[in-house]
Formats: C-alpha cells, sequence, structure tokens
C-alpha cells in the first residue's frame, strides 16, 4: 500500500526533604537555599527549573500512543517497545491487485487506509490479522508526518546520527522515496541486531492522524491474510445519463454469483497467503492526498471522496487518549512493555536546546523563570511556556549521542525481549494516574483561588474561604496529618510539618524503589517522577498551607489579605501548570460546542499552523499566531 503519500498532507491534521528518620532519604542532589529546604530560592520564592528535562521526560511517556497529546506536541523524543495483541486487525491499501511487497504499512484503522487509498479508479483494500502477539518498535509524536519540522528526528538519528540524512544531489523532492529507504532502514536495523523477525519486533509503530505500523516482512506466520476486496465505487452519473464505469475487474460473472447457497458462513474462504518476497520500491504514480485530487483531475464524479477523508479524521479521535474533555482511550491495540522505554529527554542525552530556549522564554542560567519583563504580558508568557514542548528539535544533536541512545534503544529492545530489566512498575500507567489526579485539580484551584467579592464582608469572605479549603484538601488529604495542637506556626512552610507531608508527597509513587536496583532508563523515569511531583508538590502544599493558616486566623479573628493572596496562589497555580507542559489535558471546549466538534476543529488549527522552516515553527508556541484561537481568558476550543 503506498499508504505514506497521504500522509503529507495528514501531518497537518491532526504539548527533597527528610525530616524523620524512618521517611525516604532523597535519592539525588535537591537544589536547596541555606535553609535546607528544597525546592525554594533564598526569599522563599519557589524554584521550579523549566530547563530541567524532567517535565518533558514524563510528559512524552505519559503521552505514549496518545493520538491527542502527540498531536498537541508533534516533535516526538521518546522510543518505546510495545505489543500488539494476537488476532488484531490491521489494513493494507493498494493501487493495484498485487501482494505487498515488504516493508509496507499497515493501518490499524480501515478509515485511515481507505482514506489514503480509497476513491482511484483501482482501489484494493488488503484486511490481515496478527495469528499471536507481535512486539514492534515505537517512536513518539507525529513520527509518520512528512511535511512540518523535527517529527522524524528520532528515527533519522537513529538510522544516520543526523536528522537530515545522507547528502544528495540537488534541490528535489524526493517524497515517498526517503519514506521507503526509512522503513527499509529501521527493518534493516533490527534484523542486524538480531532483534528482528517472529521471535523479535516485527514492525515500527508510528502516528500522524492515526496510528500505523510499518511492516517489515509479509511472509511471516504471525500475520495472516483475512480478505481482499476491489473497494473502487462506481462513479455518480447524471440523472439520465449513463450508468458510472463498474470498478475494473469487478463485472462479475451472473452465473458465477448464483452457484452458492449465499448464506453466511463463519468459515469463509480466506485467500491464499501471499508468497512475495521482493522488496518495496518507490510507487511511480501514488495516489493525490483526498484533498489535493480536486487540484489534479476532476473529482466530481467519485462518490466517497469527501466521506472518505473525514472518516479517516473522525477515526483518528477515536484514539485521542486524554484531553481537556476529561480522560479518554488512546491506542489500544499497542501497549508498552513495562519500562521499555528510552528518550532524548533522558539528562545525559539532553541539553542542546537549553541556551536558545533560556534566551527566548527569559529563564535564568538556573532555568528560573525571570518574569514577564516591563511590558510583559504574563498571561502569554505563561502559555509560552506550556507549549514549549511544541518548539522542540533535535538538529543539534550530536553522531556520538545519536549513538548512545540508539546503543541504549538496543538493550531496551533486548531485554524486552527476554523480560528483563524492568522492576515491575507499570510507568505509563502511574504516569497517567498522576496526570489525572493532578490536572483537573490544577484547573480547578486556578479558578477557585480568584477572588471578586468584598473583603469586608466577613460572611462572603468565610464562603469563599470554606469553598477554596475544601478543594485545596482534596489534594493535601494523601500528605498531611494534622497536629493536635494547631497555633499560628503550624501552616509555617519552613516548619517541620511542610517538610513532613513534602516528603510523604514528593515520594508518594517511588518510595518503595528505594532499594531496588534499576536500570539507567528506570532510574531516569523514577527521577522525573520525583521531580515532577516534587514540583507540584511545593506548589500546592505552599497554597494549600496558606489557606489553612488564613482559615486559622479567620476563626481567631483576624484579617487577611485575601486580594494579594488570591491573586499570589492564582500565579503560584498557573505557573506550575506552565512547569508540567500538559497543555493536552487544559485545553477544552466552550459550552455548546461538541467534544468531537471541538477536536476536529483544533485539528484544523493545528493543521495551518505546521510550519515551512524553522522560524515558522517558533511562531507557533506564540499565543495569538497562527495555530491558536484566542478567546475569552484563554481557550474557546483551542488555544
Amino acid at each position: 500500500m503506498y499508504i505514506k503519500t497521504i500522509l503529507t498532507s495528514c501531518s497537518h491534521l491532526l504539548m527533597t526533604l527528610c525530616v524523620a528518620q524512618e521517611q525516604q532519604k532523597p535519592l539525588g542532589k535537591t537544589k536547596t537555599d541555606e535553609t535546607g529546604t528544597p525546592g525554594w530560592r533564598v526569599g522563599g520564592v519557589r524554584a521550579l527549573n523549566f530547563s530541567s528535562p524532567a517535565p518533558h521526560l514524563f510528559a512524552s511517556a505519559y503521552g505514549l500512543l496518545q493520538q491527542w497529546s502527540n498531536t498537541v506536541f508533534p516533535n516526538g523524543h521518546t522510543m518505546a517497545a510495545v505489543e500488539v495483541p494476537a488476532f488484531t486487525l490491521l489494513y493494507h491499501g493498494r493501487m493495484d491487485v498485487e501482494d505487498a511487497p515488504s516493508p509496507e504499512w499497515l493501518a490499524f484503522d480501515i478509515e485511515m487506509a481507505y482514506g489514503i487509498m480509497g476513491s482511484t479508479r483501482q482501489s484494493f483494500m488488503l484486511s490481515y490479522q496478527t495469528t499471536r502477539p507481535v512486539r514492534a518498535l515505537y517512536f513518539d509524536g507525529e513520527s509518520a508526518a512528512l511535511m512540518g519540522l523535527g517529527q522524524l528526528d528520532t528515527q533519522m538519528l537513529h538510522l544516520y546520527g543526523n536528522v537530515t540524512g545522507p547528502e544528495r544531489k540537488g534541490d528535489r523532492w524526493y517524497g515517498m522515496e526517503l519514506e521507503y529507504e526509512r522503513a527499509a532502514g529501521l527493518c534493516d536495523w533490527l534484523d542486524e541486531r538480531g532483534l528482528g523477525g517472529p521471535d523479535g519486533f516485527e514492525g515500527v509503530v508510528r502516528m500522524n492522524a492515526g496510528f500505523e505500523m510499518i511492516w517489515c516482512d509479509f511472509g511471516s506466520e504471525s500475520l495472516r491474510l483475512v480478505s481482499r476486496a476491489n473497494v473502487t465505487a462506481p462513479q455518480t452519473r447524471s440523472v439520465g445519463g449513463k450508468g458510472g464505469e463498474m470498478p475494473r475487474g469487478e463485472k462479475a460473472d451472473k452465473k458465477e454469483e448464483d452457484d452458492g447457497e449465499g448464506e453466511p458462513t463463519s468459515v469463509y474462504p480466506l485467500p491464499p497467503q501471499p508468497t512475495r518476497t521482493d522488496r518495496s520500491r518507490t510507487p511511480t504514480n501514488p495516489p493525490a492526498p483526498p484533498n489535493w485530487r480536486d487540484v489534479i483531475g476532476p473529482v466530481d464524479r467519485e462518490p466517497f471522496l469527501q466521506s472518505q477523508g473525514w472518516g479517516w479524521f473522525a477515526s483518528a479521535t477515536w484514539h485521542y487518549g486524554s484531553s481537556g474533555s476529561g480522560p479518554g482511550r488512546g491506542e489500544t491495540r499497542a501497549r508498552v512493555l513495562s519500562c521499555g522505554i528510552t528518550s532524548w529527554y533522558a539528562p545525559r542525552f539532553w541539553g542542546a536546546m537549553v541556551e536558545e530556549e533560556q534566551e527566548r522564554l527569559n529563564l535564568t542560567a538556573e532555568g528560573y523563570w525571570a518574569g514577564e519583563g516591563e511590558e510583559g504580558d504574563r498571561r502569554l508568557a505563561m502559555d509560552e511556556l506550556g507549549r514549549r514542548r511544541r518548539l522542540h528539535h533535535l538538529e543539534g544533536a550530536s553522531e556520538e549521542l545519536a549513538k548512545g541512545l540508539r546503543r541504549e534503544t538496543e538493550v531496551m529492545l533486548r531485554d524486552a525481549l527476554r523480560g528483563e530489566g524492568c522492576s515491575g512498575m507499570e510507568w505509563v500507567g502511574t504516569l497517567g494516574e498522576i496526570v489525572q489526579r493532578t490536572a483537573g485539580h490544577l484547573m480547578a484551584m486556578e479558578q477557585a483561588v480568584r477572588w471578586g467579592g468584598d473583603e469586608g464582608n466577613v460572611t462572603e469572605v468565610k464562603e469563599w474561604l470554606y469553598r477554596l479549603r475544601g478543594q485545596s484538601h482534596m489534594f493535601l488529604v494523601s500528605f498531611l496529618e494534622y497536629p493536635h495542637e494547631i497555633d499560628g506556626e503550624t501552616w509555617d512552610v519552613r516548619g517541620p510539618l511542610f517538610g513532613e507531608t513534602y516528603s510523604r508527597c514528593r515520594y508518594r509513587y517511588t518510595r518503595l524503589l528505594f532499594d531496588v536496583s534499576l536500570s539507567s532508563r528506570e532510574r531516569d523515569l523514577r527521577d522525573a517522577v520525583e521531580e515532577v511531583m516534587g514540583g507540584i508538590c511545593s506548589v500546592l502544599l505552599e497554597v494549600g498551607f496558606e489557606i489553612e493558616r488564613a482559615w486559622y486566623a479567620l476563626e481567631e479573628g483576624a484579617s487577611s489579605e485575601l486580594v494579594s493572596l488570591g491573586k499570589r496562589w492564582e500565579d503560584n497555580v498557573r505557573e506550575l501548570r506552565a512547569w508540567v507542559g500538559w497543555e493536552g489535558e487544559f485545553i477544552r471546549c466552550e459550552t455548546g460546542v461538541t467534544e468531537g466538534q471541538d477536536r476536529l476543529r483544533l485539528n484544523m488549527v493545528l493543521m495551518t499552523g505546521r510550519s515551512r522552516g524553522r522560524l515558522d515553527r517558533r511562531r507557533i508556541g506564540d499565543p495569538g499566531t497562527v495555530g491558536i484561537i484566542p478567546g475569552r481568558d484563554g481557550v474557546r476550543c483551542g488555544w
């Protein structure tokens, strides 16, 4: 199936503290001020390091196999070992009656395969089913996109040690030729390292508008052809005109059709298992993308050209995963194998963009945000900070670093085959739990802390603070143990109670890993979880403790400057939301617009924002420019 041609347009469619002996000691160095309290700088200002790769590794691993997260942040940096269950259906479209050569592309959804290969005068659909669990190497982001900038970086570095590939003569567009080279190169690498074949990894999973797999060997017994159909549709005709053209090769003999009894059967005959062994070649006349065909030639007689594109894009929304609309299912027909994850966001590979990002985002050398400046707009600056991962690319990565990550990926894949090298922690699930528990709370807190009442009205103040305290407590309840005696010093953020609570919060998910031997890739994931949880805990505990102190003061009859406190709390939570970078979780729709409309519309917005060069790519992160729909208080069915 020349399934890759369309993806040239599809790419557009679719962001320590240990205070008691029995508590865990910090597992690594933590930035401290002279008081020794983690997560703080001198003066009591929180220190969220925007130059740290930890939030990016966390968000990247959390978003694996989720369409939405990888659409908002299309430039993938992470690889994973995945498994596709037995009896999974996969689809391959063609413009001829031949079997598929190797390697070629399979779509997880028939709507994707038909969206690419349908509405030609010779469209065929081959349906396959896996006969056993199949393992594959997965590249995150929009790793099947042929337009844009940075989506293919991880694959190019894996194959060539740079993002441009081998030197070529001339300026012509190589199009599908490069895609077939990448497919063959990735499959050859698996074979050369002894990782391919039925007992190893048989394909490469990637994403664009939907998920696909490069299948390395169509002669493998792991994949069975279950049907072959000519899906060419009769052309439409004017009323009273001549009949539409019949699909070629489908003028069936009526007598033959009547020979059978016509009864449905679960054992309908299967087509012969393909025996084709030649390698794939670049097609000389591939189909144009559906939305380009009216430019190339008349399409008014193709009855399903419009609906096939809509069906394809709609099928991608089935695998969006979590978003601002709530939890959802990602691509469930592939699952990440335990700790089978390697990433350019690992600290030893990170750093190529730090200096440029510090200058562009107004960060200090330590990675702290220096503010929006005298003439800056704080809201827009926060938006840009939260979306900073959209602009990450790997053109500055050295060949030596590429070799290092390639070796690490090989070890990861080999361990996955043996079932070794992992502690047993379900990392993707754990990261998902943290995001689900925290993302909505951040949005709710940001809204709840806004004070718009009469500070002199004690009843109004008490009602507001009561509701705010209840919202804050939903986060604190897992970590905070109220002391028997409470006084004015209890809620001091530099006091012992804060330290005890912070320790329980930061290491909530990793405490039992303290004495477990971990591989370097699991240490990366553990450290990312601890740093992200540390940032979340430092901010939400600070706000929570100050809310408790304000409530105590109110009960004692003292007054609080709630206007200034509420504004500071809002700023703190908003900065935390920008730091974690879970932008896909914060994009939601106005009342009256359905979730499906919201997502498809935003896909179209992201489409218009795809860049034609590095400078344009950077503009995507600037609120108010292409790719963003501004609205009151931020989001209006998009950004």
